[in-house]
């Protein structure tokens, strides 16, 4: 009896375990921009069913109808019959009575080119393919309703690609066959999927590799050895200023959205997102193209690995004062720590970029509250956490350099405040911050945070203390950083 038992427990498991798996097999077709990408999807249920519902998002990351991208044809599934649910993210499989399940569809790019407003849908041509993770795979709705922290094991098989075409993604680089073994919302549906006309470089970083997948030649100077260099730079400073080696692989993916050699095409926009375990960027590739954006990007976006993915937020928007101001101030603090901007670009950068912007913002005064509600409705508001939150940690590392006798910084509270979320398990809070303030500053601001960052009032710029060498002063009403030329070794602590 107690054999018998002993057995069970170990077979309930792998049976369980068993429900979690799914494997897709993508192939390569030469006319992929006409037919679409083919997938082939293969899933073993619990028990034997006549239906399985799969899951499909028509809406992600602004994009909606997705459904218009996600081609079921009858000539490739003879025995199965489906039904599309769109307004339900529900694909329907009708099938033989069984617990196995095959079928395949096609993932098709929906718009035409150029068009420098689309980010997030499939891109699909005969030599490249540019597809979020959440946009190339359909899973088992059951997979949707399991726990977030649920591990899955997705493998996918890249079958008849020629050599030369490279396969790269936030998980593997060239890698044909792939063992995935990841959460879902975070993991596997917040991915990116390339392949084609790509060039990949690599380099490491305490033993780590990470991996540049570029396409297309840019223009206005950036040139591989430009974006890849300074890539290396962001990459090794975030590591180092954090202490953090331990990310077995990371990835920069950059696609153009638009190429155009000649000013013909006028606009302009560039993007980047930071996903599981990488980060990609997309924009427009003309002669409007701007290295201070792109630089900018670069180190935003991959300050968010850190402020916003490892400290995450607990309330999401009524927290991205912190997780877009603090991110967006460290972006300005760490390229004048590694000497990729001069002090006075610096301050040039932060007067303008972030003070004036904020001061022109007819919206900078809102309540924190406002912001979630309308954080996606308007360009103002939008623009107000990164701004309010980035002033806010200047003034805080002002006070700490000051109360430590520059012996200490926000670097110092930064770098604990990592350390006690991964190490307890926590998600940013305003408390957490206020406590881990009060602890640096020896004293409580909790009132002056919440008038300033909750209540929106602005910070008296002119008036407050600031370290040795510093000051703002007003100019055509807005007030202006003025800094001499021994700030920087008090403002940046070795």
């Amino acid at each position: 009896m107690i054999q018998k038992l002993f057995l069970l427990l170990l077979i309930l498991p792998l049976s369980v375990y068993a429900q979690n798996k799914i494997s897709y097999k993508v192939y390569y077709g030469k006319n992929a921009e006409q037919d679409g990408l083919k997938v082939q999807v293969d899933y073993t249920g619990k028990n034997s069913s006549q239906v399985t519902d799969f899951y499909y998002s028509n809406e992600n990351w602004g994009e909606k109808d997705l459904f218009k991208c996600l081609i079921l044809r009858q000539e490739d599934n003879p025995e199965i019959r489906f039904e599309m649910q769109p307004e339900k993210d529900l694909v329907k499989i009708h099938h033989k009575n069984s617990k196995k399940v095959s079928f395949t569809y096609r993932i098709k790019q929906d718009f035409e080119d150029p068009n420098h407003r689309i980010f997030n849908r499939p891109r699909i041509k005969n030599h490249f393919f540019h597809v979020l993770g959440k946009n190339l795979f359909v899973v088992p709705k059951s997979f949707t309703e399991m726990p977030d922290d649920q591990k899955f094991e997705f493998s996918v098989e890249w079958i008849g690609f020629p050599a030369d075409f490279k396969i790269h993604n936030t998980f593997a680089s060239q890698v044909r066959q792939q063992k995935i073994k990841t959460v879902l919302w975070e993991g596997f549906y917040n991915s990116l999927f390339v392949g084609g006309d790509y060039r990949i470089y690599d380099f490491k970083v305490h033993d780590q590799p990470v991996y540049f997948a570029v396409r297309d030649e840019w223009n206005n100077g950036f040139s591989d050895d430009f974006l890849f260099s300074n890539l290396k730079k962001a990459v090794q400073s975030q590591r180092d200023f954090w202490k953090d080696y331990d990310q077995d692989y990371f990835t920069v993916i950059m696609s153009p959205t638009v190429s155009r050699k000649d000013s013909t095409f006028k606009g302009y926009s560039t993007t980047g997102s930071a996903i599981k375990n990488a980060f990609m960027i997309q924009g427009t590739n003309n002669p409007f193209n701007n290295r201070n954006s792109y630089l900018y990007l670069l180190h935003h976006e991959m300050m968010h690995d850190w402020i916003g993915t490892t400290i995450k937020n607990k309330h999401e928007e009524l927290n991205y004062w912190f997780s877009e101001g603090f991110t967006d101030y460290y972006t300005y603090k760490n390229r004048l720590r590694i000497k990729d901007i001069s002090l006075d670009e610096w301050m040039k950068l932060f007067n303008e970029e972030v003070i004036k912007n904020h001061w022109k913002n007819p919206q900078r005064n809102i309540m924190n509250y406002t912001i979630k509600d309308d954080f996606w409705k308007s360009r103002d508001i939008e623009k107000v956490p990164y701004r309010r939150g980035a002033i806010f940690a200047f003034w805080l590392d002002n006070q700490i350099l000051m109360k430590s006798n520059y012996k200490k910084s926000l670097d110092d509270l930064m770098q604990e405040l990592l350390k006690t979320c991964k190490e307890k398990n926590l998600k940013f809070t305003d408390e957490l911050l206020l406590d881990l303030a009060q602890k640096y500053l020896d004293k409580d601001i909790s009132y002056f945070f919440q008038k300033h960052i909750l209540s929106g009032a602005d910070i008296d710029l002119v008036n407050e203390k600031w370290i040795n060498g510093l000051q703002f002063k007003t100019i055509d009403n807005i007030p202006q950083i003025q800094a001499d030329k021994n700030v920087e070794s008090k403002y940046i602590l070795r």
